[in-house]
């Protein structure tokens, strides 16, 4: 069975599209900025009102 290279050409761009979104959103998330952010989000939970 014969594929065309376009093929081949079409996957790496499709993996290094998708290795890139996924360093880029690594990096987003991990950045010192947002870190107060999460921090308040992490603690959201235990803030929860008592059921009456």
């Amino acid at each position: 069975m014969n594929i065309p290279p376009f093929w081949g050409h079409l996957v790496g761009v499709f993996t290094l599209a998708t290795m890139s979104s996924f360093i880029g959103i690594w990096i987003w998330v991990w950045n010192a900025r947002h870190a107060r952010k999460y921090d308040a989000l992490a603690r959201l939970p235990m803030h929860d009102e008592e059921a009456p």
